[in-house]
């Protein structure tokens, strides 16, 4: 198995993000803080959101040298990513603590799992949507393709949209499918 991209930049296929605009709608802002390649955002910005890319690693896209984790306001009420893996519980904390209205996370299935998880982000502030990939998403490395590249086949993780949107107040996670 090939090692994990340094930067954990992982371009988001479209077909991921069409279908996770299928399903919600954002304020007409949307920042999108691991931006990469720019694969979420010009996805946004073909639907008609206004997009604040930015990126900590310079992909050649957006404003680079921006540090999400070390931001103290946020750029926009709404906010859609694919952040790198090994920071996805931070960058969850963090657009809370930032009071983000609405945010939506590309991240595996088994973000669900895991008991500090479940104590420091689920029982305190409960995702108001799971959105499950029927079928599998292939993800690939940036250095190895770019989202604009069609792939075939079928990934071998299971990947669905967690969505946290401060307008719904029951308490209740819903789980579907898209």
């Amino acid at each position: 198995m090939a090692e994990r991209e340094k930067n954990d930049w992982y371009p988001t296929p479209f077909k991921a993000t069409e279908k996770l605009l299928r399903v919600e709608d954002f304020d007409k802002t949307v920042w999108e803080p691991a931006a990469g390649d720019g694969a979420i955002s010009v996805v946004l910005e073909d639907h008609g959101y206004k997009t604040i890319s930015t990126d900590l690693n310079d992909y050649g896209f957006c404003e680079a040298g921006v540090d999400f984790l070390m931001e103290t306001e946020r750029k926009a009420d709404s906010l859609v990513t694919n952040p790198p893996y090994k920071l996805a519980d931070e960058f969850v904390k963090h657009a809370i603590n930032l009071g983000v209205e609405k945010h939506a996370w590309l991240l595996r299935l088994s973000f669900l799992e895991g008991v500090k998880r479940h104590y420091s982000i689920f029982s305190v502030n409960p995702p108001s949507c799971v959105y499950v990939f029927s079928q599998r998403l292939t993800i690939w490395r940036g250095d190895y393709i770019d989202s604009n590249t069609p792939v075939s086949g079928s990934g071998t993780t299971a990947y669905a949209w967690f969505v946290w949107d401060k307008d719904d107040d029951s308490g209740t996670t819903q789980v579907t499918w898209i």
